[in-house]
């Protein structure tokens, strides 16, 4: 569920910053290199980051059991928009590596949903392919992860979301919908893991989706569907 917890806090935290007076906060309101430099590997603490960036985190754990911890804040001015990510690594509550990510929320990422496995066999080649080579080709990531030994996960995510077709039918369609109505949202992700050279050492490619019953006889939480 953490792909699904991703767009729900992202949609929800950039909304809350999109103000006529945006109230930016430690995450948004500094500059990447100043976050970058006060979190020291090794030393800051995973409870010193949650005091100062707060509890709205999304968490997930290694097979080793260490903790990626990542932090969103979307903020605009009305002409420029940003959305920063914080992506934390953490051991018994310390730091073991931080990643600060800044890029532009409204950058196109559906060709995430366009990529075919001969696309990538064709360019990323592990052992081969660095990391500005992927970055060139596809931009920043607009998220990010760690594996257990400290390498970087970059995270490249498209969702589509389309509600159930009951509104085409004249003089039903609404009626329908408002009683057994859905959501279905459809997630195209692209991982990419980079070794501390920054050389390519592995991609996985994968689709997940979702499901919502938002009618007054199917209301339900959003579930996978396997």
């Amino acid at each position: 569920m953490k792909i699904l917890s991703y767009i729900m806090v992202v949609s929800s935290l950039f909304l809350a910053g999109c103000s006529i007076l945006p109230n930016l906060g430690p995450l948004a309101g500094k500059e990447v290199k100043e976050i970058d430099r006060s979190i020291v590997d090794g030393k800051t603490t995973s409870s010193e980051l949650l005091s100062i960036y707060d509890n709205k985190v999304i968490t997930e754990t290694t097979p080793q059991g260490k903790k990626v911890l990542n932090w969103y804040r979307g903020w605009s001015s009305g002409f420029t928009q940003t959305m920063t990510v914080l992506s934390v690594l953490a051991e018994n509550d310390i730091v073991v590596k931080h990643v600060v990510l800044r890029y532009n929320p409204n950058t196109d990422y559906s060709f995430v949903s366009k990529l075919s496995d001969d696309d990538l066999k064709s360019f990323i080649i592990p052992g081969k392919t660095t990391r500005l080579d992927v970055e060139n080709k596809y931009g920043k990531p607009n998220d990010n992860s760690f594996d257990d030994d400290s390498d970087q996960v970059l995270v490249y995510r498209y969702a589509d979301s389309s509600r159930s077709k009951y509104g085409w039918i004249p003089n039903v369609g609404g009626f329908a919908e408002a009683l057994a109505g859905d959501v279905k949202t459809n997630v195209k992700v692209l991982k990419v893991l980079i070794d501390k050279q920054n050389i390519v050492k592995s991609y996985q490619r994968k689709t997940i989706n979702y499901q919502q019953g938002i009618g007054l006889l199917n209301s339900s939480d959003v579930e996978e569907v396997k």
